[in-house]
C-alpha cells in the first residue's frame, strides 16, 4: 500500500465543490475509489460542516 494525496472535483449548476483526502490504497484507481467513500461518509454530516478557509475575489 502506498499514500496518496487525491483531489476530486465536482462540476454542480451553481459551482464546484473540491474534496481533497489523504488515503492509503494500492493503487491510484483504488486510491479514487477510497477518497470518493470518505466524502460519500461525510455527506452524511454535511449539515455540520462549517468552511474553514475562503478565498473571495471580485469579478
Amino acid at each position: 500500500m502506498a499514500k496518496y494525496h487525491v483531489t476530486l472535483k465536482a462540476s454542480l449548476s451553481d459551482g464546484a465543490l473540491y474534496w481533497v483526502a489523504d488515503v492509503d490504497a494500492a493503487t491510484e484507481d483504488a486510491a479514487m475509489t477510497e477518497a470518493e467513500a470518505l466524502f460519500a461518509r461525510q455527506m452524511e454530516n454535511a449539515a455540520e460542516w462549517s468552511f474553514s478557509e475562503a478565498d473571495v475575489e471580485p469579478l
